[in-house]
This record gives structure tokens, C-alpha cells and sequence, in this order.
């Protein structure tokens, strides 16, 4: 629901500069692009401990945050999503939130986007360190509803979290955005969109006839 890859990636970027302060060399971003940030410092330092893994996890958020709020042009949802989210509650849809990110970025979220208007802060699955990944999320999400993942349709904008999403059986996945190309995206989701003023209510309901 949040464009927010470049501010991801401007916070890595700070934090490979600390783990490699005498090289020259510019991070791989695809690094940085799905898996939760134990992974991510696993592969970009892999002499770190569970500990500092933790430390550099809490810094990378903050610095995160920081740039946030220093680019404020970039600090708002996807265009529709608000009109969107209100559909889902007009017509009683089930939804739910999974995000890869911490519980301080949540309360952040929260904050600058007024969430609690549609979500409830403690029905969010987030990476609060016990799921492997992703895919784990969106399957918790789907438990708390009470349906299974067969049953949703995902919106997700990561190549790597879609290809999760795919291997679990999700029932339809959108693409959403441009964290690869429309039609990279497309070998992995049913559909793409620039953002939610594209979405289809058509790929909701399986009968539309209500929302004319």
C-alpha cells in the first residue's frame, strides 16, 4: 500500500556503507527486495551474530523511517488504495494485512496513514521473528480470517513474495507496481497494476452484481 522501495533500499544503502566502510562498490538492491532483514544481513554479512543481525535489523528501520519522513513528496499510499479499502468494508470482504516489517514500522505506518480507519493495529501479521518468511505471513493472515490461502486473492508487489504466494496455493494474486517489469510480474501473478485505481472488482467477487 506504500511505495517505498527507493527509502528501503536509501536505508540499506547506509547500512552496507557501515558493514564495508573501505569498499568502493554499490550494493546489489536485489538483495534488499522480499526476504525479512535476518535474511537479507545473513547474505550481506554472514559473520554477523543472531545479535548484531538484530542490532544492524533495529538501525536499518530507523534509518528507514528517517528517510521517510525526509521525503515527504514520497510519504502517502498507493493511488486508489484508500477508495479500495473503503469498497472492502462498504460490501463486508473479508481482508487482512501481512507486512515483512517490524512492529516499530507498523506503528509508523499507523500513524502517518491514519490505518486504524480500516485495520485493527493488533490483527496486522508482521515480522515479529517467528515466521521463515513471507509466504508464512500470508498464510497466518489467511488462518486469522478463517479461510485458507486458497480462498484469497493477494495483492503483493515483490517478485520474490509473489513466487511465495504462488508455491502455497494462492487462489489469485495481483501484481502490483514496478518492483520488476509489468511483464516479469506477470509470468508470476494473474494481473498487474500500476497501483489500486486499476484494480477490478471483477477479480474480488465472483459475483459482481452487487457493486453495480
Amino acid at each position: 500500500m506504500f511505495f517505498d522501495s527507493s527509502l528501503h533500499q536509501e536505508a540499506w544503502s547506509r547500512i552496507y556503507r557501515e558493514l564495508y566502510p573501505q569498499g568502493t562498490d554499490s550494493p546489489d538492491e536485489s538483495l534488499f527486495c522480499g526476504p525479512r532483514n535476518d535474511v537479507i544481513l545473513q547474505n550481506l554479512a554472514p559473520w554477523l551474530s543472531a545479535e548484531e543481525r538484530e542490532q544492524y535489523s533495529e538501525r536499518k528501520e530507523s534509518l528507514y523511517r528517517q528517510a521517510c519522513l525526509n521525503h515527504p513528496e514520497k510519504l502517502h499510499l498507493v493511488p486508489g488504495t484508500e477508495a479500495f479499502l473503503d469498497r472492502l468494508l462498504q460490501y463486508g470482504i473479508p481482508y487482512a494485512l501481512a507486512s515483512a516489517s517490524i512492529k516499530p514500522n507498523i506503528d509508523f505506518f499507523f500513524e502517518v496513514f491514519s490505518l486504524g480507519k480500516w485495520f485493527r493495529r493488533e490483527d496486522v501479521v508482521y515480522d515479529d521473528g517467528t515466521y521463515p518468511d513471507k509466504g508464512a505471513m500470508h498464510l497466518e493472515a489467511a488462518r486469522r480470517m478463517g479461510v485458507t490461502l486458497a480462498d484469497c486473492l493477494l495483492v503483493e508487489d515483490s517478485p520474490s513474495s509473489i513466487a511465495l504466494a504462488r508455491q502455497n496455493g494462492a487462489g489469485s494474486i495481483i501484481a502490483l507496481g514496478h518492483t520488476a517489469s509489468p511483464s516479469r510480474l506477470l509470468e508470476l501473478a494473474d494481473h498487474w497494476i500500476e497501483d489500486f485505481t486499476g484494480f477490478e472488482p471483477a477479480w474480488l467477487l465472483r459475483n459482481t452484481s452487487d457493486l453495480n
